[in-house]
């Protein structure tokens, strides 16, 4: 996480962040398009609900507030064309309680989850520092995914889910057992397309 005048990431903020590995999808549509309510999205958060399933895990909800989440990573990869999950350009020292660095601020930004109940602020002479508290890790996973000069993202869910479960690390989010929840979000551009899938524990 940024911070203040010199925030820095703690070791609880690392472990958030997922392995960026390159999964392919196809996809094929201009400027920037979305896809929400659509049947090939439920198919991809049915496919995902089987995955947790065959491991005797619980069925995710779907949540429209971590789609909300899911669907501005999405854009901000098609925008800048690229598959990453922390948005550096964010990343600055004056609005580490609103930025969209990091999947958990836009998790926060998005209204699922509020920033005290995952970071705190301590005041020092040289500046602030954000901690993450300790349970800051279990609300919130996220896998993103991209295709280049591919399909129609209807036929997307019969490899992308695939490849995530073939990823070591997009597998250990999909099987994550204290996931409750889940969001899907899309954008195409330059008949490129981008994935991201937001997992969350709602704070009791």
């Amino acid at each position: 996480m940024p911070g203040g005048n010199h925030l820095r990431e703690t070791p609880a903020m690392t472990r958030l962040v997922s392995f960026l590995i390159t999964v392919l999808a196809f996809v094929a549509f201009a400027p920037l398009a979305k896809a929400q309510n659509v049947g090939f999205v439920q198919d991809v958060a049915n496919r995902i609900n089987n995955e947790r399933k065959q491991k005797g895990l619980r069925q995710l909800k779907y949540n429209k507030t971590l789609e909300k989440a899911a669907q501005a990573h999405a854009e901000w990869m098609a925008r800048n064309q690229t598959m990453v999950h922390l948005q550096e350009a964010s990343k600055s020292l004056q609005d580490h309680k609103t930025c969209t660095h990091h999947p958990i601020n836009r998790a926060i930004n998005a209204g699922y989850i509020k920033w005290d109940d995952v970071f705190s602020l301590e005041n020092r002479p040289e500046g602030q520092i954000v901690h993450a508290k300790e349970d800051a890790n279990d609300f919130v996973g996220e896998i993103i995914a991209a295709g280049w000069n591919a399909g129609h993202p209807a036929t997307q869910p019969p490899t992308v889910v695939p490849g995530w479960m073939n990823s070591p690390g997009h597998r250990k989010e999909i099987l994550t057992a204290h996931y409750q929840e889940m969001g899907i979000g899309t954008a195409v551009k330059d008949n490129n397309t981008f994935w991201c899938v937001v997992f969350g524990r709602p704070k009791k």
